[in-house]
Parts: C-alpha cells; sequence; structure tokens
C-alpha cells in the first residue's frame, strides 16, 4: 500500500455524524475517503484511491470494480451480500469479501416485533386517523388481534431469525420455520416451541409470516401470487430481508381482495421504491424505509465490527467473517 497508508472508502454518502462514528474508529494507519454527495461521478472518482470499500447501503457495481484498481477487500457494513456483490469482478481481482454480523441480529429482531405489532393493531392506520380528526376507538376491534398465542411461521432460521424467535417467548406463540440449512437443536426446539416444517405447512398454518433470508436467484420472489393464495386470509406478512423475496404487485393484489389481512415491509424492489408503488395506496400495509437495522446502538456495533475487521486485513492478519469467492458460482 502507497506510503504504507490503508485507504478506506465509505461507498455510501452519510451524515458528518456517521463519518465522525467511522473517522473515531479508523485502526491505525488507515484513512477514511467520505462522499460530500450521493453522486457516482465522485464514488467513480475517489474508487481508483481505495485499499479497502465499505459497501453500506450503495452498492459496489460490476463496471466499477474496473475503476478500482487498488482494491483488495470489499468490507459490508451489515451481512446482507447475496445479490449485491460484483462476485465475478471481485474474484477476477483476488479481491476479498467480509461481512459484519455485528449488531444485525437484535436490531433487525427488534424491528420485525415492532412492524408485526404495528400490522396486527394497525397502528399507523389509526395513527392517521386521530391526526387528521377522526377517533377510531372501537372501529377496528373486530379486525385487529394480539400477538400472544398466535401461530408465527419464520422463513430463515439464521441469526435474525433465531433471534426473532427469542423475542417471541414472552407471547406464548406456537412458532414453526422453514429454512433448508438451518436446524435447530431439538432442545432448543423445545425450549421455544418452534418447529421445523415445509413451506406448504408454514403458509397454511402461520397467521404470522415473518421473512428472514438473503436474496438469491433461489428466493427470488418466493412470496408471490401462488404463496399468497396458500396463505390464510388473516395472515400478516412481514419483511425485513430483501425487497427481492416479495413480489410487491402480488402483494398488493392479495391485499386488496383480502387473501391476506395485512402487511409490514421494510425492504423494496427496487430502493427506494418508485412513487408509484401499489403497496403506498393500501392502508393495511406498514412501510418503512429499511431501517430495521438503523439504529445508533447497532451503527455502533457495525461501525466496531467492521473497522476491527479493516485493522486485521491492514495488518495482515486473518479476517472474520470472510466469504470464501472461490467456492461461489
Amino acid at each position: 500500500m502507497t506510503e504504507n497508508i490503508c485507504r478506506v472508502l465509505y461507498l455510501s454518502h452519510a451524515p458528518q455524524a456517521v463519518y465522525d462514528m467511522w473517522q473515531a474508529r479508523m485502526p491505525e494507519g488507515c484513512e477514511l475517503i467520505t462522499l460530500s454527495g450521493n453522486d457516482d461521478a465522485e464514488r467513480l472518482e475517489k474508487l481508483p484511491l481505495a485499499d479497502v470499500v465499505i459497501v453500506a447501503p450503495a452498492v459496489l457495481r460490476p463496471e466499477w470494480v474496473t475503476r478500482a484498481t487498488r482494491l483488495k477487500l470489499v468490507q459490508h457494513q451489515g451481512v446482507g451480500w447475496e445479490g449485491e456483490t460484483p462476485i465475478a469482478e471481485m474474484r477476477a481481482r483476488g479481491i476479498r469479501l467480509a461481512i459484519n454480523p455485528s449488531g444485525t441480529a437484535d436490531v433487525v429482531s427488534e424491528h420485525a416485533l415492532a412492524l408485526m405489532f404495528a400490522a396486527l393493531r394497525q397502528i399507523p392506520r389509526v395513527d392517521a386517523a386521530m391526526r387528521a380528526g377522526n377517533w377510531m376507538g372501537t372501529t377496528l376491534r373486530t379486525v385487529t388481534r394480539n400477538l400472544r398465542g398466535r401461530t408465527v411461521g419464520i422463513v430463515g432460521m439464521g441469526r435474525i431469525g433465531s433471534a426473532v424467535a427469542a423475542l417471541l417467548q414472552p407471547f406464548k406463540v406456537r412458532g414453526l420455520y422453514v429454512d433448508p440449512y438451518n436446524k435447530l437443536p431439538e432442545g432448543l426446539e423445545l425450549a421455544l416451541n418452534f418447529r421445523r416444517v415445509e413451506m406448504p405447512e408454514l403458509l397454511r398454518e402461520a397467521e404470522v409470516i415473518t421473512l428472514h433470508l438473503p436474496a438469491t436467484p433461489a428466493t427470488h420472489h418466493l412470496f408471490g401470487a401462488d404463496a399468497f393464495r396458500q396463505m390464510r386470509r388473516d395472515a400478516v406478512l412481514v419483511n425485513c430481508a430483501r425487497g427481492a423475496v416479495v413480489d410487491e404487485a402480488a402483494l398488493a393484489q392479495a391485499l386488496r381482495d383480502g387473501s391476506i389481512r395485512a402487511a409490514a415491509i421494510d425492504v423494496f424492489e427496487p430502493e427506494p421504491p418508485r412513487p408509484d408503488n401499489p403497496l403506498f395506496a393500501l392502508p393495511n400495509v406498514v412501510l418503512t424505509p429499511h431501517v430495521a437495522a438503523g439504529t445508533m446502538d447497532a451503527m455502533q456495533a457495525k461501525v466496531e465490527g467492521a473497522t476491527a475487521n479493516i485493522g486485521r486485513f491492514a495488518r495482515g492478519e486473518p479476517l472474520q467473517d470472510e466469504i470464501d469467492l472461490s467456492a461461489l458460482r
């Protein structure tokens, strides 16, 4: 590295307070490069300077890799790299990839529960009505539900899905989960009251379905018209995973025709969503702008985890949470 300095580009434009957090944690011998605005021309100007790129949430485009002539490591701020990383281009250059699970499971699982409550109790709808002078004190009593005692289905029982299952314990839910790769130990399944099932059973039985799986070709629009036809008419869908997992047009139609009762969505395809997104016009949808992992506490944990890994890279030490690109196709 020129002058023994490891130059680190934060690929997203962010408030100065966020840059200050990263700067305060930069390892010795590392220099943080930031953006003055959300401008691709500036990204292309600064990419050739970077030994490391921090990805969050702006995506490193395949065509940009050729401009990043010094780049040796792509460090994700979080864990979502599938479908957002130019694997072939990085592999051809020998560029390494690491993710950062620090802080993600706790904060995203909390947001998933918050969205469950908001959708089951239609909190945004009654808030908006009250601000408009409409007192809906008894209007929704026949359609709102408790979380306690519901049958909850988790699709994806990794770090975040497992954290959601743990948070649900005080509510005495009946738990079902689908995950072809992760199976909880039998004792933990019993303790959490979550049972591994196949997708048709989860769709048929769950009153709340919460998604915690990556965006891959296999999961693209996994929840589309066919899935919604199989779900209960009183079901609530929560998506804090990736927008591409849900077919938004099919979801909007299912919500309009009553195939399912409600949805709570934090992620979209694309992001930000287009102004004419059909979900915007529906009263039985709760929408948040990809903020499930966006608390100050989570950000501090992410900064600490990512900068610690960048320090390991700069010192020539083994990385944590490195993705083996040679094993991917």
